[in-house]
């Protein structure tokens, strides 16, 4: 055996670089003075005094509620309406924050988790939450907004923790302890923005554990906007007309599963583009929906063969069955059997 000593890897030697010890927690006076020097310029358009969302919102944080969820099904423009929400109520465009929530997000990756320092040894170190929290409390009064997309995809009650509780108006700006054993302070100056799809597993459990903090504002399918915005990009008024028709009569079926928002029919400018938003987009939305019910997508089959007709098919021979494309669909239609003489 050698005698000689084993030396110690540092955190250099495998390349590794520690996550940055400076953080909002620990700004000097230069360095707050670049953020707030920072462009304050949003990256979105603010939405107008008088919009009707907007007034939602504000309505809902004047009666004390912690932040606001924009719940809808997929395609009605809840993040982008979420994002322009999120920079109106701020201060500024420096203080506004976005996570995404999913699946395995977790505890460690939103209020505190372990990371190594510059000697290799893991000690607390605050998330996103803890650090846009102190933020605040920072430049208090400044508004700052925490954005969270799909806040459903996760266990919101373990991801959140013991802030869940103070994140209520009447707890706010008091200390409280952590999983480490520090402290954290949820500020009066923060709002909470969050978008959610109605359909997602983790909603039930969501309901419980924000309903009391949260407002929920909906966010449902608009024929009006999907016309407006299929005239703006230049399609004939008859076809968008047709296009809208299949999207009313979709949000009229009875299982709300199928109701998709109306950017799933953006590319729908003619027929040519309509075909193959089916075959891409529309078709395996409709079947992962209607997977236990075959006869509701038979029903939305009929009813975009509206939209795209199928072109003129050779007649069949008697008694077959003749293949009608629908997009890249191909849906049977039985022709009439052939009568009985004819098959003696």
């Amino acid at each position: 055996m050698t005698s000689n000593k084993i030396r110690p890897l540092k955190l250099d030697d495998l390349g590794i670089v520690p996550q940055e010890t400076l953080s909002v927690l620990d700004l000097t006076d230069e360095a707050a003075e670049l953020i707030s020097e920072a462009d304050s310029s949003p990256p979105v358009d603010k939405l107008p005094a008088a919009d009707e969302l907007l007034e939602k919102a504000q309505a809902a944080l004047d009666m004390g509620y912690a932040g606001v969820i924009l719940s809808g099904p997929p395609g009605t423009g809840k993040s982008v309406m979420a994002k322009r929400l999120a920079y109106t109520l701020a201060g500024d465009a420096t203080a506004v924050r976005t996570v995404q929530f999913h699946a395995s997000y977790q505890y460690e990756d939103f209020i505190e988790g372990y990371a190594p320092n510059a000697e290799g040894k893991f000690e607390p170190t605050k998330k996103t939450f803890a650090l846009i929290c102190q933020e605040a409390i920072n430049r208090h009064p400044l508004k700052h907004v925490l954005l969270i997309d799909e806040i459903s995809r996760c266990d919101v009650a373990r991801v959140f923790g013991e802030a869940l509780t103070y994140l209520e108006t009447d707890k706010r700006n008091q200390s409280f302890s952590i999983a480490s054993g520090r402290t954290l302070v949820v500020p009066d100056n923060l709002i909470v923005i969050a978008t959610m799809n109605p359909w997602d597993k983790g909603v039930d459990e969501l309901d419980v554990a924000l309903e009391r903090r949260f407002a929920q504002i909906d966010m449902l399918p608009d024929p009006a906007v999907l016309r407006k915005l299929l005239g703006d990009k230049g399609a004939a008024p008859e076809f968008v007309e047709r296009v809208a028709t299949f999207f009313e009569a979709v949000q009229k079926l009875d299982d709300e599963m199928v109701h998709l928002g109306h950017a799933y029919l953006l590319s729908c400018t003619d027929e040519a583009m309509a075909r193959k938003t089916w075959d891409f987009r529309l078709q395996p939305f409709f079947k992962k929906a209607c997977r236990l019910n075959k006869d509701m997508m038979a029903n939305i089959t009929r009813l975009w063969l509206k939209v795209t007709p199928p072109p003129a098919a050779a007649a069949p021979a008697a008694g077959g069955n003749v293949e009608v494309p629908v997009g890249g669909v191909a849906a049977e239609v039985q022709t009439a059997e052939p009568p009985a003489a004819a098959q003696a």
